[in-house]
């Protein structure tokens, strides 16, 4: 890897920062690393910190917030709003460091294609000369420099960080269960299971709404169970108006991967549809050959979503937590530990708490 200079200017008797620097990477490269939680926890700040980003919703009003923990254990928390975020081309946002709350920073990042690379230019406003001097002084230079160097690891570390991620996403009761007592193809949610979907189709919010169409456009395959295509096929099922994503589906659907032990005799929506019969670890690494960078979803039911997280397959729980209690019918946390999730993400709206988790594997339980 060439090493591109980092061009810090920060000019006497203005409240001016301006930092440059240029990346063998695309613009879509470059901003996914700007915007992926789990890639900026790679990069963002001086090496030798540990890393804990509590929040990053990369969408106009969106908040993120981070920890820095230093050898010491002391810890420096960073937080801020998003006030625009023009994919590949541009994101401003506020910039805080909690020590020093009265300093709030303007700052905007310009992503500029040459093709080939991507320049990236960042231009932050402080509230003083005095604040943006007390910044300089307090090693903010060695941070800048660190951080573009990591970042440039990163992009040339490229298609690990690009692989799609197996989320299970899924709605679930106060209780725990995914679905109400006596499923059939008539009652495809159960006794009661309509209300827990009510964030997606009944009494959806504008926020879930967003969160539905994001969710959407990050997929590249869908992962579903026997009993789940047995009743998104049936009758009363998906059709050309209500498929994967509601009212939100894109004109083109994302495969949808079944893992069964057998092959259905008859498929209403034979184009939608694959079937796998040799498990769900082969259904993930089909699915993973048609996603792309995309993210791989399960989107049900209980049993398949269960047994992801139990054979550690899933990247990321994506939970949609319904302001209802059931009783019976289909648990999700049976037989799982529960200590190997980390939250990441959580946004309350009157339907749901939408709860993001990182699935820790191997030696993250350590």
């Amino acid at each position: 890897m060439s090493r591109k200079p980092t061009t810090i200017t920060a000019q006497p008797g203005t409240p001016f920062i301006d930092v440059t620097r240029e990346f063998d990477a695309t613009p879509a490269q470059l901003w996914r690393a700007s915007t992926d939680p789990d890639l900026i926890a790679q990069w963002l700040g001086p090496r030798g910190v540990e890393m804990h980003v509590e929040q990053y919703d990369v969408r106009p009003g969106g908040r993120y917030r981070y920890l820095h923990r230093d050898a010491d254990g002391t810890e420096y928390a960073f937080r801020g709003v998003f006030h625009a975020a023009t994919e590949n081309e541009r994101i401003i946002q506020t910039f805080e460091y909690e020590g020093w709350p009265d300093d709030v920073c303007l700052e905007t990042h310009r992503f500029e294609d040459l093709d080939g690379s991507t320049r990236l230019h960042t231009h932050s406003v402080f509230p003083s000369i005095q604040a943006r001097d007390t910044a300089i002084e307090s090693g903010m230079e060695d941070g800048i420099n660190d951080s573009m160097d990591r970042l440039a690891e990163v992009l040339q570390a490229g298609p690990p960080s690009q692989q799609a991620q197996v989320i299970v996403d899924i709605s679930m009761s106060l209780d725990g269960y995914v679905a109400g007592a006596d499923v059939d193809a008539e009652n495809g949610l159960g006794v009661g299971g309509e209300a827990l979907h009510d964030w997606a189709i009944g009494k959806k919010s504008e926020r879930d709404a967003e969160i539905l169409e994001q969710t959407v456009a990050r997929t590249g395959a869908v992962l579903m169970g026997r009993t789940t295509f047995d009743i998104v096929d049936g009758p009363n099922g998906w059709g050309d108006d209500v498929g994967y994503g509601a009212a939100h589906q894109p004109p083109t659907p994302p495969p949808v991967f079944v893992v069964t032990h057998k092959e259905p005799d008859h498929v209403r929506l034979a184009d939608r549809f694959r079937f796998v019969t040799d498990g769900l670890a082969s259904a993930i690494e089909q699915a993973r050959t048609v996603a792309g960078d995309k993210d791989i979803v399960v989107m049900g039911g209980g049993a398949v979503a269960a047994e992801c997280l139990r054979a550690g397959l899933a990247d990321v729980l994506s939970l949609h937590l319904a302001p209802v209690v059931l009783g019976a019918g289909t648990p999700l946390f049976q037989d799982l530990d529960i200590t190997q999730f980390e939250l990441t993400d959580a946004i309350t709206t009157p339907a749901a708490q939408h709860l993001t988790y990182r699935v820790r594997k191997g030696a993250d339980h350590d």
